[in-house]
């Protein structure tokens, strides 16, 4: 077998598994969207600072088993009050427009940065037993994963990523760096 034949070989086989990572990008994408869309459209009073339903409440729960460099930042803006509906209104709008960007697999490896950080935070604030259950570091701990592989790997079939790779194949170029956002 010549070196071009194994070649495209494993060419083939890359695009064949590729195919599949729609479906991870996707529900991963539809994760976060959808806890904009459940903050903001199905329970709006969860970004109501005056509502039982406050999503500042659930911060306090978290106290107790945040990891150490999290307990700090906590305390600080359960301090702040007046800090912490700012910080939750950008947290879920982080949420949103990144989760949307995995969705269309835009941005992907920017996108995979942004919620590997989102969920590893959530998962440190939560701690290894969560304020309820240890939901909130499985999560954490497979939403991370998962986000940062598309950051390592980006994204190209299925995704607004495919034609930006095809019009810009080196990626973005600032000054004269090219940073490869797909």
């Amino acid at each position: 077998m010549t070196e071009i034949s194994r070649v495209l070989e494993k060419s083939a086989e890359v695009s064949s598994i590729e195919k599949y990572l729609p479906i991870l990008r996707i529900t991963l994408g539809w994760m976060y969207f959808s806890a904009f869309l459940r903050r903001t459209v199905n329970v709006p009073d969860k970004l109501n600072p005056a509502s039982p339903a406050y999503v500042g409440g659930k911060l306090i729960t978290f106290l107790p088993h945040a990891w150490q460099p999290i307990v700090g930042q906590l305390e600080w803006l359960l301090l702040h009050p007046h800090l912490l509906y700012p910080f939750l209104l950008l947290f879920t709008a982080v949420e949103g427009l990144f989760g949307l960007f995995m969705i269309l697999g835009f941005m992907t490896r920017l996108s995979g940065l942004v919620i590997t950080i989102l969920a590893w935070s959530i998962g440190a604030a939560g701690g290894w037993l969560g304020p309820t259950c240890v939901d909130e570091w499985q999560i954490a701990a497979v939403e991370g994963a998962a986000a940062l592989m598309f950051m390592f790997t980006g994204s190209r079939w299925l995704s607004i990523d495919q034609y930006l790779a095809r019009k810009y194949p080196r990626g973005l170029k600032i000054w004269k760096i090219y940073i490869p956002l797909w």
